[in-house]
């Protein structure tokens, strides 16, 4: 089995403790290294099942690819459907903007399902209804039965962007939960290129966008069948009293060859730190106690905040409508395409470099948000100033390169930080319904951004759309500063 060195937190129990001191003495020599916390807790080095965990994590977050998938194929199926049907641009708006606004209903049926069926059922709902989505879509005669299977794979996004995060948090090791737990934004970016590269393969073939909403019930096929063979969150099986099971699962998380005691110290303390995460409280808050309990008004408003000021600042009109843009300001369709597919790579190749990083104590959590969010500022104006000249060569050069500079920064900072600082910032009993409340205003955000982008442009201009975003930047970038806390290495909960 392969192993990594990680942290796990061992706490100041008497019996945690006891195991603590025989295991440091049988470790040969190897590094313990210890962090003054007021709980007086310490801090292990133990070896991770590597095998057992990223097989666990790597499923979930198929659950976030889902969404991933359907941004990149509507981009490139958006033309042909639009001829295909004579579908209106507010139509046009209707179909792309449609799934995100089910996505919210998915993200609040999410945080119910998660917390009674619990987070395996909640996944495998998730892949099932996106698979019967993407048939029905590809199916479909006319605009309206199309915009009723965009609302049911809408819900199914929904459902997968909330439950992925929390599985992935509450699996995680500490010192591995800021990595993992970007598992979820970096699968949507793995989910944008591979459309884009089965939307350019069967673009020009007959029905070439059926085919192309079809291709999403591959990986919704694969995420149910992975995910039947994943075991349940532990922290789901404590809140059912189901300990022994919650056990079984996190003794897999520590690697075979281990020392047994330390092995069994890490084990209790973590299953202690599960029960103390719940405050000691089995049940979830109430919607009533999640909006007035006094503790959880800070997370609230920084959570939810954040959530929406993420996507405001235009990331997905450049996501949903990037051929479109490209196409009408002048730039050469199959250059566009071409340019479509470096974004998502890009997006890509920079989520994983945050992923690598964010778990150092020298980046943590706030710097790449901070520096993303700048930087989206900057490749937002670059963009404004660039379309609000007529098309020559030298503004398709700008506009493209503020094109794949923002992208990139998003992919740097608020893609993969939003979902991770929301599943950090609640504590135990507020979470999934935190986490569910975030994907209603990130998702609100998003389908205000897709439905309104080609009105914006018929009014302001790309120039002056552009600079309205550029605007909103500011004000997110400043929010973050302000506000967003850095929760490296803590436990979850403010």
């Amino acid at each position: 089995t392969e192993s990594n060195p990680a942290m796990a937190l061992v706490g100041d129990e008497a019996d945690s403790q006891h195991l603590l001191n025989e295991g440091r003495a049988s470790l040969d020599g190897s590094d313990v290294e210890n962090e003054t916390k007021s709980s007086g807790d310490v801090l292990l080095t133990f070896k991770i099942n590597n095998g057992f965990l990223y097989r666990c994590i790597t499923t979930s977050a198929f659950g976030s690819l889902l969404l991933g998938f359907d941004l990149g194929i509507i981009s490139g199926a958006l033309i042909p459907l639009e001829d295909d049907l004579n579908l209106t641009r507010v139509q046009v708006e209707f179909v792309t903007s449609s799934i995100i606004f089910a996505s919210i209903i998915g993200s609040l049926v999410a945080g119910v399902v998660a917390d009674t069926l619990g987070r395996k059922i909640g996944l495998m709902m998730a892949a099932a209804i996106f698979f019967a989505g993407s048939l029905g879509m590809a199916l479909s005669p006319n605009f309206d039965v199309l915009i009723t299977w965009r609302v049911v794979t809408g819900i199914a996004v929904g459902m997968g962007l909330v439950i992925c995060p929390i599985f992935c948090a509450e699996l995680a090791p500490r010192r591995e939960r800021g990595r993992l737990t970007s598992f979820n934004e970096m699968f949507i970016n793995v989910g944008i290129p591979i459309a884009y590269l089965v939307g350019l393969t069967l673009r020009g073939i007959p029905n070439d966008w059926r085919w192309m909403l079809a291709a999403g019930a591959f990986p919704a096929m694969f995420l149910f069948v992975m995910t039947c063979l994943m075991p349940e969150s532990p922290n789901y099986l404590l809140k059912q009293g189901k300990t022994a099971e919650a056990r079984a699962i996190v003794e897999r998380l520590v690697d075979e060859s281990e020392d047994p005691q330390v092995k069994e110290a890490v084990v209790r303390q973590t299953l202690s730190e599960m029960k103390r995460d719940m405050n000691s409280n089995e049940n979830m808050a109430t919607w009533t106690e999640m909006f007035m309990a006094k503790e959880n008004r800070a997370p609230l408003f920084i959570g939810l905040g954040f959530s929406i000021l993420t996507q405001l600042p235009g990331i997905d009109s450049i996501i949903f409508y990037s051929v479109y843009t490209l196409s009408t300001y002048g730039v050469d369709e199959d250059l566009a395409l071409k340019v479509t597919l470096a974004m998502g790579l890009l997006k890509l190749g920079f989520t994983i470099l945050t992923a690598i990083f964010v778990d150092s104590g020298n980046v943590g959590r706030r710097l790449p948000v901070i520096v993303g969010g700048f930087v989206g500022v900057i490749a937002m104006g670059i963009m404004a100033v660039s379309a609000m000249y007529p098309h020559s060569a030298t503004t398709e050069v700008l506009l493209i390169f503020g094109m794949l500079l923002f992208v990139s920064a998003f992919g740097l900072g608020y893609g993969p930080m939003c979902w991770l600082i929301l599943a950090e910032i609640f504590q135990g009993p507020y979470r999934s319904k935190g986490m569910s409340l975030g994907s209603v205003v990130n998702r609100l955000g998003s389908f205000t951004i897709a439905s309104t982008y080609l009105t914006l442009v018929s009014v302001l201009g790309f120039g002056g759309t552009f600079t309205l975003y550029m605007l909103i930047g500011i004000v997110s970038v400043s929010f973050a500063y302000a506000f967003v806390p850095d929760l490296t290495g803590k436990t979850m909960g403010v």
